[in-house]
């Protein structure tokens, strides 16, 4: 039985051997063929067009040990050989590999099919292709690769395989693409900073280690004027700061820097516009990229309505102080005043019931008639201020006369300016006969406390004068004196209610401190306005009320008698021109009744001469005129220096807007339609006559 058993061993080794014989026979017929390039026995690959066997081993050798990943696949796509690394790289060995197609190797990916058709494009048309890809190795694992391939060529230059080298680039792949998500995640949070603080009511600002600006939001320009890209790289000083500003902002910088600490701070500066702008700020630290405070971000805003508001807050809260100091000041002043007039008469009352003697009896009477007179008044300078502040004072508005008004002030104020042993001179006006649109017995009131307050504030002997004017549309009524004066810094605050510049003068003088507020109040119901002016103390004052003049009245329309008119023009000389003698001939005799001095001529050439002859201050002139019209005369006036200033007057019998524009064109300046309205020519003389006065 074991001679049978090795009898069949040995046959079965000798078919295995005829096998190997016949593939040893293939093998050298292709060599012999040319079908074989090269030889791959374990990891040795030998070319067969080699000159000797040396270098075959030489370039083994040098392919085993590069650390990139050599493989060799022959025209079929098997692969022929793989070095060391090509093992490690794709987690095989070779005598698993070798003869496999690549295919079971690895996988190509490409990242875009424009890749794959520029790789074969280059192999096809130059034999090599060196780009990126992706392999994805028999266990699923994908590597990202920078590859070359080549052509494998023999001595004749015919192909016969690729030679491929690979090098695994993954980890940088990976990196790279962190990187550009980190860029995108940047890009994205500056994209955002920068919307947030284009639309922020903040300005940003930020700054490197050498104080220069990096950053600074656009919304600077709307402060300084000054575009933002011209402060980055700039410090404050660069950029024309104040030197204070500079100093202070680099010293809290170097802080923020030195310390690592948030620190706040509030700074102002003017505005293009010269408008005060406020502002608070937060200097934040910011970390490096090596560590430490690489940078500080500013944020401020702009408090400038807050800073405001809390001004006036405070200037609100100090008048109410105010007010509050001056309302203790009027009760006091107010029970002072009461015991005033109170202490009289219960004394008045007492002798009255001690005494039985009539003079005695009529006496004590008077006392208590003058006191409560002087009770009276007090009351009503209350009442009257509360009806105002309530809107309940009603004016019975008339045509009244400036000159009626002031002769009952003055009766008013006498006995106390008569009882202070003071001049009062009451100066004649420029115009008589001023008329305004008011309420006598208040108007009478407002001069009156003026008149009552100047003697009060006025030492004992001293000057008080009043005087009326017209002043373009105004009627002016100024009340002077050369008592104590008033400071400058209290001028504004005379008009206010309960208001004394000096307490202790006015418990000494009697007054509540309403006076002048009355004053004001009703000078402001009747359209005008009040005012103050003083040298200071011990200067005296002039107060100065102007009130809407409605009209110059006329002597003749007053029936004032024949002395008042004659005193009315003054002897002002005026030219009277018009070719209806007699229209020229009785408006003369009328001025002339006035007081005016008059020169009559019937035609413009005359009217000329005359004019350069005499020079008067008024020229009334008709417009259709022989020789020469009114217009034609008024230009040649006003081209003579002499007549410049002289008060030209047209009187037409024409008077539509087209015709009053045509003679101010030329040089007049009133235009007055025939019949002649003698109040309205009264009030066109006026500033004419005061000219003459002066």
């Amino acid at each position: 039985m074991s001679d049978l058993r090795s009898d069949s061993d040995a046959a079965r080794e000798l078919a295995s051997l005829r096998v190997r014989l016949e593939e040893a026979e293939q093998t050298l017929q292709a060599i012999r063929a040319g079908e074989v390039d090269a030889l791959v026995v374990d990891d040795a690959v030998y070319t067969l067009d080699s000159a000797n066997a040396a270098s075959n081993r030489l370039r083994s050798d040098v392919l085993a040990q590069m650390k990139d990943a050599v493989v060799a696949v022959d025209l079929g796509g098997r692969l022929i050989y793989l070095n060391a690394a090509a093992e490690h790289q794709y987690a095989t060995t070779a005598s698993e590999a070798l003869g496999h197609p690549l295919e079971q190797l690895y996988g190509v990916r490409w990242y875009g099919e424009e890749d794959r058709l520029r790789a074969e494009g280059e192999l096809r048309e130059n034999g090599s292709w060196r780009g990126e890809s992706l392999h994805v190795r028999a266990d699923g694992v994908a590597l990202h690769v920078e590859s070359t391939v080549v052509a494998l060529r023999d001595s004749s230059g015919a192909a016969t395989g690729r030679l491929i080298v690979s090098r695994d680039v993954s980890e940088r792949y990976h990196a790279a693409a962190a990187l550009q998500q980190a860029m995108r995640e940047l890009a994205r949070s500056q994209h955002e900073f920068s919307t947030l603080v284009e639309n922020s009511p903040f300005i940003f600002a930020r700054f490197d280690r050498a104080l220069r600006h990096i950053y600074v939001s656009p919304l600077i320009e709307t402060y300084t004027g000054v575009p933002a890209a011209a402060f980055v790289g700039k410090t404050h000083a660069e950029c024309g700061m104040p030197t204070e500003f500079c100093a202070e902002w680099d010293a809290l910088l170097r802080r923020v820097f030195e310390t690592g600490q948030v620190v706040q701070t509030s700074f102002s500066f003017a505005a293009p516009d010269g408008q005060a702008r406020h502002f608070e700020a937060r200097l934040i630290p910011e970390s490096g990229l090596e560590g430490g405070i690489g940078s500080v971000l500013s944020i401020a805003s702009d408090v400038t309505e807050r800073h405001v508001a809390d001004r006036e807050r405070r200037a609100a809260a100090e008048a109410l102080r105010e007010a509050d100091r001056r309302k203790d000041v009027f009760l006091a002043t107010l029970a002072h005043e009461l015991r005033n007039p109170l202490a009289p008469i219960g004394n008045a009352v007492e002798i009255m019931r001690l005494s039985e003697d009539p003079a005695t009896q009529v006496a004590a009477r008077d006392v208590i008639e003058r006191q409560l007179r002087q009770l009276v008044h007090l009351v009503d300078d209350l009442l009257d201020v509360s009806r105002i502040s309530q809107g309940k004072l009603e004016l019975r508005r008339e045509r009244i006369e400036l000159q009626a008004v002031l002769r009952n002030a003055v009766e008013t104020s006498r006995p106390l300016i008569d009882a202070s042993r003071h001049e009062l001179v009451i100066e004649p006006g420029p115009v008589p006969g001023l008329v305004v649109d008011g309420d006598m017995t208040r108007l009478t009131q407002v001069v009156s406390n003026l008149l009552n307050n100047a003697a009060k504030y006025t030492p004992a002997g001293g000057r008080i004068a009043i005087s009326t004017a017209l002043d373009g549309a105004e009627a002016v009524v100024r009340v002077s004196d050369t008592g104590i004066g008033i400071p400058a810094e209290r001028l504004p605050d005379v008009f206010e209610m309960f208001a004394q510049v000096d307490r202790a003068s006015a418990l000494a003088r009697g007054g509540l401190g309403i006076g002048l507020a009355l004053v004001k109040r009703l000078v402001e119901m009747h359209g005008g306005s009040v005012a103050v002016a003083s040298a200071g103390q011990g200067q005296g004052s002039r107060f100065e009320v102007r009130l809407p003049a409605i009209d110059v009245a006329s002597p003749l329309a007053r029936g004032a008698g024949a002395a008042a008119a004659d005193a009315f023009g003054n002897g002002t000389r005026v030219l009277i021109a018009d070719d209806n003698r007699d229209s020229a001939d009785s408006m003369s005799m009328m001025l002339e009744m006035l007081g005016f001095e008059t020169t009559v001529v019937y035609d413009g050439a005359e009217a000329l001469r005359v004019a350069a002859a005499l020079r008067p201050p008024v020229a009334i002139l008709d417009i259709g005129m022989p020789r020469l019209n009114g217009d034609d005369v008024v230009r040649r006036l006003r081209r003579e220096e002499w007549g410049r200033d002289m008060l030209l007057i047209a009187l037409s019998g024409w008077g539509r807007d087209d015709d009053r524009r045509k003679t101010a064109d030329a040089g007049f300046d009133h235009h007055l339609v025939k019949p002649l309205d003698l109040h309205a020519l009264s009030l066109l003389l006026a500033p004419a006559m005061a000219k003459a006065e002066q």
